[in-house]
């Protein structure tokens, strides 16, 4: 049971979450798609990566933190700082083991100190065998 999803040419917009697409589609039902901001999984264990990435046109910083069971993890999310004058771009990646006793919603969420332009989003999630 796995899934991917993506989204390219996508701007960032600070205290928003991420929207992707569904690239590789689950077809037992474990994992979902409700909207395109939220992924829905079914009780388990899911290994999780996610990559982001978006240019500045000036000094900023990117933050996407994942969430999960109700609340955000800073623990896992990404943080990439960008000190050039002129802005460039960011690049930050996560890879995760998500415990879900119950069904739960994951999503991505962008807290950068600006908007960005260009930004890059690939997301797999693949379900582990290991019983709760």
């Amino acid at each position: 049971m796995f899934a991917s999803f993506f989204n390219y040419q996508y701007p960032l917009v600070r205290g928003r979450q991420l929207a992707v697409f569904p690239d590789v589609t689950d077809p037992t039902g474990n994992i979902t798609q409700p909207a395109l901001e939220q992924i829905a999984l079914a009780p388990g264990y899911y290994l999780i990566s996610y990559k982001v990435s978006a240019i500045f046109r000036q000094a900023n910083y990117m933050q996407v933190t994942p969430s999960y069971n109700g609340v955000p993890h800073l623990e896992t999310s990404i943080y990439f700082a960008v000190s050039a004058d002129g802005g460039g771009s960011a690049c930050g990646s996560g890879f995760l083991i998500l415990r879900a006793p119950v069904a739960t919603t994951f999503f991505l969420t962008y807290s950068g100190s600006a908007d960005a332009t260009d930004g890059e989003i690939s997301l797999t999630i693949l379900k582990l065998r290991r019983a709760l």
